[in-house]
């Protein structure tokens, strides 16, 4: 069974199937599907929960072993399965496949990964036989006309109705980052009175929230200015800014440059920032590009505790990269 997003609120009113599957590269709109999921299965008492990783390896006869063992209390439980980018393998993809032909009503399996191949996931055993007794919910990323209704249907949540000029000003400074957009919405619903937000709002909200933000580094490195990007990586770093949060903005400009470089059409963002990043991708060469996404992978690693090193020191060498600044023989590791 396949859900779009929007169906779940109605579909988890019902009793929940045994399995479920949350695939996409989109980050909030992952985790708030994974809260409700987790929220509904808590109403309905499945009060353990029990995670597999594969960020440290999962041992699949362990999750064999849980799923036909008794709980601990003698309730119902989750077993969450974390996949990532990796995929089960031939002893994995078997073990999810008997899982799935003799569900427990006891036990609820919450599998969620990056976005599925239409070729190799979908035409994979484990997804047939899952799609076959759960449901898969796959996540896009909101972009155009579907980020506006998004930031739309987000303020009204809340309570808010943004003029044509703030929905614009919001949707600029998301630049397709739901998970920015829906601080900026959390912020405004916190400064805004009489529901009506204007850019002034917009800015405030801005204002009070940080002197720079992640978009103000991605503007530096595209502008090739090396000592700004230090300085608002140091002045976010010091404001408690979370390294992930600069290493999304930071990797999305990676994807967006090695295409340009590769000679595929021009992303879609405001003309300045558009013209902007031309002039960065004619700036960089593919062996600076492919330097910058090797400190991308480092920094990454750090931050999900699967490598040794300080996340910041990869993400300062990722951003001096992007802005084709040398680095110094000491920050070259």
């Amino acid at each position: 069974m396949r859900l779009r997003p929007e169906q779940l609120g109605k579909h988890l009113s019902a009793e929940l199937k045994p399995v479920y599957l949350v695939a996409g590269d989109e980050p909030l709109q992952q985790q708030e599907l994974l809260d409700d999921l987790r929220r509904a299965a808590r109403d309905q008492g499945f009060e353990e929960r029990h995670r597999f990783s594969s960020d440290t390896g999962i041992d699949w006869n362990a999750l064999l072993n849980e799923a036909q063992s008794m709980s601990l209390f003698g309730g119902r439980r989750i077993l969450e399965l974390v996949l990532g980018n990796k995929r089960p393998d031939k002893n994995g993809s078997q073990i999810l496949r008997d899982l799935f032909a003799a569900p427990s009503p006891d036990t609820l399996l919450l599998i969620h990964c990056s976005k599925l191949d239409r070729r190799k996931d979908w035409n994979s055993a484990w997804v047939k036989a899952l799609d076959e007794v759960g449901a898969i919910i796959e996540v896009w990323p909101v972009e155009g006309n579907n980020l506006r209704n998004w930031l739309q249907d987000r303020l009204a949540s809340r309570g808010l109705h943004a003029s044509d000029d703030a929905m614009a000003l919001l949707i600029e400074r998301s630049e397709g980052n739901l998970l920015a957009a829906a601080q900026e919405v959390d912020k405004l619903s916190l400064l805004v009175e009489n529901g009506q937000v204007s850019p002034e709002d917009v800015q405030q909200a801005v204002g009070d929230s940080s002197r720079y933000s992640p978009f103000d580094l991605t503007e530096a490195t595209a502008q090739g200015d090396p000592h700004r990007v230090l300085h608002i990586i140091q002045t976010l770093k010091a404001e408690g800014v979370e390294p992930p949060v600069l290493l999304w903005a930071l990797s999305r400009d990676i994807r967006m440059l090695d295409g340009m470089i590769a000679g595929g059409p021009p992303p879609r963002l405001p003309p300045q920032r558009a013209r902007a990043m031309q002039a960065q991708a004619q700036r960089l060469n593919p062996q600076q590009l492919r330097a910058a996404q090797a400190s991308a992978i480092r920094a990454d690693q750090c931050v999900k505790g699967m490598a040794k090193g300080d996340p910041w020191q990869h993400i300062t060498n990722l951003a001096l990269r992007l802005a084709g600044k040398p680095l110094p023989r000491s920050m070259e590791r």
